[in-house]
């Protein structure tokens, strides 16, 4: 996907709300990151979660953000002004441009079910970290991920579409196999699902729903169907029987 204009926008908002933060805290936690350590990011998108590894290491240490997208790291820097942990990278996950061994700790959320070649991936992040770094990473349970309350047939409609934006549907499923084949052990895996009754401001679900209509428009589904789509899960919100569930997955490993 192109995280560039409004879906930018709306992944950022995504990351500043309640279930974005969520995200964040359990990745912090798992880390347990300490002052004067060094820290990846892989996909930083808004700088979210690198500001928040940035305050942690301090001024000794190093926060680094990678992502694809020039929008996403500008956004980034902004957010991550004044910091001076902060390096932010435009680069591929499959090809980093740090030397072996350099990370202390590396974080992914929802970036490696965007790679196609996934395995090379989790190779590099083995490489970039040193013996013993931790990993913690969030992918999504795609079969899992589902709005209610609008007319079921455009809702299956809309939802096959959505299923084409992502290469990996179930990764978490195939984590820790692969995670032990490229160099980690001691992997574990907890559920962080969450469930929306509304589509309030600070909601996952409304910002979610504006990133599936925009992408369902762009796969050739008609403005008119989209925008319906999206009108009666806001019908469907004001009548009380709106709904919306997510289950991404936290899975933490050592690089051994």
């Amino acid at each position: 996907m192109d995280f560039g204009g409004d879906i930018g926008l709306w992944q950022r908002k995504i990351a500043e709300g309640l279930e974005g933060t969520s995200r964040r805290l359990a990745v912090f936690e798992a880390l347990a990151i300490n002052s004067g350590q060094a820290v990846l990011d892989l996909g930083c998108g808004g700088g979210h979660l690198v500001r928040d590894f940035a305050l942690a290491v301090g001024d000794n240490g190093r926060a680094v953000g990678l992502d694809a997208s020039t929008v996403q790291l500008e956004s980034a820097n902004a957010l991550c002004s004044g910091l001076s942990a902060v390096e932010l990278v435009e680069g591929d996950a499959t090809n980093m441009p740090f030397d072996d061994g350099t990370f202390d700790s590396l974080a992914s959320i929802q970036m490696f079910e965007y790679v196609p070649d996934v395995d090379d991936a989790i190779a590099e992040a083995r490489r970039v970290l040193k013996s013993g770094g931790k990993a913690a990473l969030v992918s999504v349970l795609w079969d899992h991920w589902r709005f209610h309350g609008a007319e079921p047939e455009l809702n299956d409609r809309m939802h096959d579409i959505w299923r084409l934006h992502c290469p990996h549907q179930m990764l978490p499923m195939e984590l820790p196999s692969k995670l032990k084949a490229f160099g980690f052990s001691g992997v574990g895996q907890k559920p962080i699902a969450f469930i929306n009754g509304t589509m309030h401001g600070n909601a996952f679900a409304l910002w979610a729903a504006k990133v599936v209509v925009a992408f369902a428009i762009d796969k050739g589904v008609e403005e008119k169907d989209a925008t319906l789509w999206l009108d009666q899960l806001h019908k469907a919100d004001s009548e009380g029987r709106f709904g919306f569930v997510s289950v991404p997955v936290l899975t933490t490993a050592t690089a051994v």
